[in-house]
């Protein structure tokens, strides 16, 4: 079986699930999205917006980093710059389609992940995108390809699947048409895989 996982690098959340979601054992589709943009459409709000949350939000992805036994470090800077403008928010997501692209997918979406939440990459300014993709051995077109027409057609055409499906937050999981939201629903995900979740669903509908 497939699972679906609609990402966005901005999201503490979405990192953690990438540190977990492989063990699963499924083939792993995934769907980058502006996030912000995702939001907007649907009338949510981002974590940033709301200062009791944001803090709250810290202190449990802390607690779940732990749990995992995985690196939690947010790149304050990067998330700063985005949050300033001098770094475009979008700007990751994007990359990544254009890794899909070039068939370097699996190292760049880790890298992008670990830059952002367990490192202090300098994404923010092109010398250091530059050294990030030489230090990875990562395409030198890759972010150059971020920026392009198609790649951005690919993101807008992503965030809008995303809004159909109802999706509201990262991380978003997808099992066939059922929908998961949270890196605390893996478990659930995860029972969705096995083949006795379909027998006892059709039980309790029937």
């Amino acid at each position: 079986m497939q699972i679906q996982f609609v990402l966005d690098y901005r999201s503490p959340y979405a990192y953690l699930a990438n540190t977990q979601v492989a063990a699963l054992g499924a083939q792993i589709i995934h769907e980058p999205v502006d996030i912000v943009a995702v939001m907007k459409t649907v009338n949510n709000q981002p974590t940033p917006m709301c200062p009791p949350k944001l803090k709250y939000a810290g202190l449990d992805a802390t607690r779940w980093a732990r749990l995992y036994d995985v690196p939690f470090s947010p790149n304050w800077a990067l998330l700063e710059a985005m949050r300033q403008g001098r770094c475009k928010g979008d700007l990751l997501s994007r990359a990544a389609i254009a890794s899909q692209r070039l068939g370097v997918f699996a190292k760049t979406n880790d890298a992008l992940f670990g830059a952002v939440w367990a490192g202090s990459d300098d994404l923010a300014s092109a010398e250091g995108r530059s050294q990030f993709a030489a230090g990875r051995a990562l395409p030198e077109e890759l972010w150059a390809m971020a920026e392009s027409a198609e790649v951005e057609e690919q993101l807008a055409a992503n965030g809008e699947r995303a809004v159909r499906r109802g999706v509201f937050g990262v991380p978003t999981f997808f099992v066939d048409d059922e929908m998961f939201f949270g890196n605390d629903r893996l478990d659930f995900v995860k029972a969705r895989l096995q083949p006795a979740y379909e027998q006892i669903g059709n039980a309790l509908v029937g």
